[in-house]
């Protein structure tokens, strides 16, 4: 049993050592474009690939003024299956990276739940590509808008794990607030009840005096009909003799 948990921590032990090491550093990558085989500039970031592309877009396009979008040519160039699509910025100029406009690409990946890949490659037009070694100087260009990228990247990631958690502290009170509500109707539900209850209470005391009055009277009232009834009876046999004279 031992050794098999040994094991299975040696197994895990690679991507946990990934994932603390390797995030946000920038590094020297390749991957298959346009049947061959381009130098790119890799950086490892945390969260979803769908998030990592969002922010992506926005942050070139806000620091560098460069529109990232999807295209389709790209996506069957990319022979990556587990990569998301590649977005592509044409004919970019002013970015610093080269006194030429070049044309740009950033390929995402996921690596885990929460971890995606960003390749930057970029190149003048589809026959000449950026490398470090006929295009040093653009490729550490290049290389140096990841690097303000990834701190953003990660700046990013963790304002939306803030926001994430109040959203949850704040559904949590929200809920709560909805109980207290439900709760405080309860209590008022309950007092009016034995408000209520009170009241019956003392309305059936009412009624039995009553009914105990009224019982009285009853054996009273039963009394002077038989005492009014023999008074009837006497009458009668009175009237009786002097019908007979």
């Amino acid at each position: 049993m031992l050794k098999t948990c040994f094991f299975l921590l040696l197994s895990f032990w690679p991507a946990f050592a990934f994932a603390q090491t390797d995030l946000y550093l920038i590094k020297d990558g390749q991957l298959p474009y346009a049947g061959r085989t381009q130098y790119s500039v890799n950086v490892v970031v945390e969260g979803k690939v769908s998030d990592t592309r969002d922010f992506f877009q926005s942050f070139m396009k806000d620091a560098y003024h460069a529109s990232f979008r999807s295209s389709l040519v790209s996506l069957l160039n990319l022979k990556n299956n587990s990569s998301n699509g590649l977005l592509t910025a044409k004919q970019v100029s002013g970015i610093g990276i080269s006194s030429r406009p070049v044309d740009l690409y950033a390929a995402f990946t996921m690596l885990t739940d929460s971890t995606t890949e960003v390749a930057m490659f970029g190149g003048f037009g589809e026959k000449t590509f950026i490398s470090p070694d006929l295009t040093s100087s653009e490729y550490k260009k290049m290389r140096a808008v990841l690097e303000k990228y990834a701190p953003a990247a990660r700046t990013y990631y963790y304002r939306r794990q803030v926001a994430e958690a109040e959203a949850k502290v704040a559904a949590i009170d929200k809920e709560k607030e909805k109980l207290n509500k439900a709760m405080q109707t309860t209590r008022d539900n309950t007092a009016a009840n034995l408000k209520r209850i009170e009241e019956l209470l003392g309305q059936n005391k009412t009624n039995a005096q009553k009914l105990s009055q009224d019982s009285t009277q009853l054996v009273g009232n039963a009394q002077l009909r038989e005492v009014g009834q023999a008074e009837v009876e006497r009458r009668r046999e009175r009237l009786s003799g002097v019908e007979k004279k």
